[in-house]
């Protein structure tokens, strides 16, 4: 059966939030020239995110990813300089959950994006971006965010249930 849906390009616009980053790194404080290293990359990362909305009758989905150059940017970093490059790691998603917290400002509350349910919509339009979704529940970015739009609750609306990282990453 035909998916129908409509796909509607968003341009999100984050903001560099430094006390977000490391939140996000769970590293603790940073010095000064990290962090200032780390806001020379935002615009970079920045023009590298992509942001769509996925509509399909009542139901519509957040899309976000960022480029695959960028990963590869990070995994280089990681190999040369693996602080730098997990701080850099946390920058890639820092600037994916921000922008999906300007489209969505539940997620920032709740701190992470309920996974949707597999749909056909979601996959045809995931491929009409080019993008693939080879396994249940996970996008071929490594810096992606799919979720439901508007928040329609956290843990109780997310596919993953029990299989979620977060419940297994202690706090």
């Amino acid at each position: 059966m035909p998916s129908s849906h409509r796909l509607v390009r968003l341009a999100p616009r984050p903001v560099f939030d430094s006390a977000q980053l490391v939140r996000t790194a769970q590293t603790g404080p940073l010095v000064p020239e990290d962090i200032a290293a780390l806001e020379r990359l935002w615009p970079a990362t920045l023009g590298a995110l992509h942001a769509w909305r996925i509509d399909a009758g009542p139901s519509a989905w957040l899309l976000l990813w960022l480029d695959e150059a960028l990963e590869r940017e990070v995994e280089r970093r990681f190999a040369q300089a693996p602080a730098q490059g997990f701080l850099e790691h946390a920058l890639a998603v820092h600037c994916v959950m921000a922008a999906a917290a300007t489209q969505v400002p539940e997620l920032a509350e709740h701190g992470c994006a309920p996974v949707p349910a597999p749909h056909p919509a979601i996959t045809a339009a995931v491929k009409e971006l080019g993008l693939s979704w080879p396994e249940r529940d996970t996008l071929c970015r490594r810096y992606a965010l799919l979720t439901g739009t508007p928040f329609s609750g956290g843990c109780s609306g997310c596919a993953l249930g029990p299989r979620c990282p977060r419940l297994k990453t202690p706090t």
